[in-house]
């Protein structure tokens, strides 16, 4: 790959070119204005440009104007200090000038910023190549995609900004080809329109949907995208319908409108909208602050979601007129009583802003992308898990019960269930189910149940043993016998002739835990200045705030929250919120 860098001021444009070289991209020219730059790019194929703006002969804007026109393959990067409001229009004029990858650095960068943004080329250049062969559908193949049905949903999953929890699901169609493969909605949905099927779209989406949900049991708002031809049909009842058919509450539904569609209202679609909110069904303002929707038509239509369009987002953190912008929709949809959804979140640095800022829902690539039903239903199975971890641990004791007799097994659990400080009782068939569940929730009492061999109690002892469980392990035994010098230190109870008496042996037990300290206790993870990193990573604070108030550099605190991220087996800051929230609880129980 071939780099030029347009830069008039020599220290810089060196500094750049070595940076460059330490990422392993030694192909570099520099040129140190317009006129050179146009004249390499004659002589040489170059894949990327950094541009500076201010430059004395030809300037930046005049320069990237000329490569727009006669270059559009170029990726360009612009690189200056300048106003936002310049830096803004420059962008603006290279995306619409139509060139192949369009950034923005703002001086002064770091070597990660600059990695990033040349992360972010090489993805787009890969995104290009795989489908560099142009996909041509016909009307026949899209008649075929219905009747043998290629359409299906993928689901991106959106999250609770403050905790962390999923909390709902935008459903995005996909076209499964049997020759191009999973075909996005830019391949087909234009054929669609064309043959006027879409009213027959969404009722195939939606279904797909509430199936899909339903087969989860899964407490989570469900959005669809409809358009304002399937507003001007008799839409509301089929809508009904489907979702008293998987028996899905209306009220978790919310439909997403675009501004240009509040803005096209017709007596039919307002009908419908009036309709279906009295029904529960909410409704979205979607891409909201690119459309031509008044606020006056905002305030009298009967909406419930705001949804911040991607395009505010870039750049969030740093540029002064998006963050102003993203303020002034977030005060739109809170005085209006709206719940804010914001899309398009990329990086921890803008989905840090966002919930610092006070949004409600996060939904984008920084937190999940768009994926299969499968992939959903295990994603939502670990958020899930570790949102009752935070209720068991708060609440009392969460008891995990091993026994491969059913019938003693269930009655076992109905009766911890009546104690009022067992919180939750999960029953494990096997060992090998048993050692999953303690892999996924933080029990702290496991009961394991006579029923269960002697090789089985044994394995599953070793297993606890080795995972440093720091609960009460029991055994239940059916009468005085002999106990293996493996299980030697471990409680053995024998069952009484009543159940309610096993029971109480069992809860008198549980009573002598004192200040339970659940094995993952971040202070036993994490040193203290990693758990000062951690508390202000949560708190908001970009790296170079905390990098200021513990007096310490920008690379070391990257270097720290690597290490955190490592240890607790972590990928994101959103997810860090929940381990310390978890610590921050249980910190505090003693089982009594």
């Amino acid at each position: 790959m071939n780099i030029l860098i347009v830069e008039d001021d020599r220290i810089q444009a060196t500094s750049l070119k070595l940076k460059l070289r330490q990422l392993g991209l030694n192909n570099v020219d520099i040129a140190a204005n317009g006129h050179q730059a146009l004249a390499l790019c004659l002589r040489k194929e170059i894949s990327l440009v950094f541009c500076d703006i201010h430059m004395p002969e030809m300037d930046g804007v005049t320069l990237l104007s000329m490569l727009g026109d006669k270059h559009p393959s170029l990726g360009i990067i612009i690189l200056s200090a300048v106003d936002d409001a310049v830096l803004d229009l420059t962008y603006n004029m290279c995306c619409l000038a139509s060139f192949n990858f369009v950034d923005v650095l703002r001086k002064p960068y770091s070597i990660e910023q600059l990695e990033t943004v040349i992360h972010a080329f090489h993805v787009k250049c890969e995104q290009q190549a795989a489908s560099i062969t142009p996909i041509s559908l016909g009307y026949k193949e899209i008649e075929t995609a219905f009747s043998e049905d290629w359409l299906f949903n993928y689901y991106q999953p959106q999250f609770d900004f403050k905790t962390g929890a999923m909390v709902g699901v935008e459903a995005l169609v996909r076209l499964d080809h049997p020759v191009h493969g999973v075909l996005s909605p830019a391949h087909f949905l234009p054929l669609i329109e064309e043959l006027n099927l879409m009213d027959k779209l969404f009722l195939i989406v939606l279904d797909k949907a509430l199936s899909a949900l339903g087969s989860l049991s899964a407490d989570l708002q469900l959005s669809i995208n409809i358009s304002q031809s399937n507003l001007q049909q008799l839409i509301c009842d089929p809508i009904l319908t489907l979702c008293h058919k998987y028996a899905f509450p209306t009220d978790k539904l919310t439909l997403e409108l675009t501004e240009d569609h509040v803005y096209n209202g017709t007596t039919a679609s307002l009908a419908n909208l009036a309709r279906l909110r009295m029904h529960g069904v909410g409704l979205s303002i979607d891409d909201f602050g690119t459309g031509y929707a008044s606020l006056s038509q905002l305030s009298k239509l009967p909406f419930t979601e705001l949804k911040v369009d991607q395009s505010f987002v870039r750049d969030l953190s740093t540029n002064y007129k998006n963050q102003q912008l993203t303020n002034m929709c977030l005060l739109l949809a809170q005085s209006l009583g709206l719940h804010c959804v914001v899309e398009g979140v990329e990086d921890e640095d803008t989905w840090q802003y966002l919930r610092h800022l006070g949004v409600d829902t996060c939904q984008g690539y920084y937190s999940a992308m768009p994926m299969p039903i499968g992939d959903l239903a295990e994603l939502y199975s670990k958020n899930i898990s570790k949102q009752l971890s935070h209720q068991s641990i708060e609440d009392g004791v969460y008891c995990l019960l091993v026994g491969e007799n059913s019938t003693s097994a269930n009655a076992l659990r109905k009766m911890l269930m009546r104690e009022k400080r067992v919180t939750q009782v999960v029953v494990a068939s096997d060992l090998a189910c048993a050692v999953k569940r303690l892999r996924d929730l933080p029990f702290n009492l496991v009961v394991v149940d006579s029923y269960c061999s002697k090789n089985a109690s044994l394995q599953l002892h070793q297993h606890i043993e080795s995972m440093n469980f720091k609960g009460r392990l029991i055994f239940l035994n059916e009468y005085h016998e002999a106990i293996s010098a493996e299980l030697a230190h471990a409680r053995h109870i024998v069952k009484s002739a009543a159940l309610t008496d096993t029971i109480q042996s069992i809860m008198g037990e549980v009573g002598r835990t004192v200040n339970f300290q659940p094995s993952f206790r971040l202070n036993e993870r994490l040193s203290s200045r990693e758990l000062s990193v951690a508390n202000l990573l949560i708190q908001g604070l970009t790296n170079k705030q905390i990098a200021n108030q513990l007096d310490i550099n920008q690379k070391t605190v990257s270097t720290y929250k690597a290490r955190i991220q490592s240890k607790l087996g972590i990928r994101s800051a959103m997810e860090l919120i929940r381990y310390i929230e978890l610590d921050h609880l249980s910190a505090s129980l003693s089982i009594a």
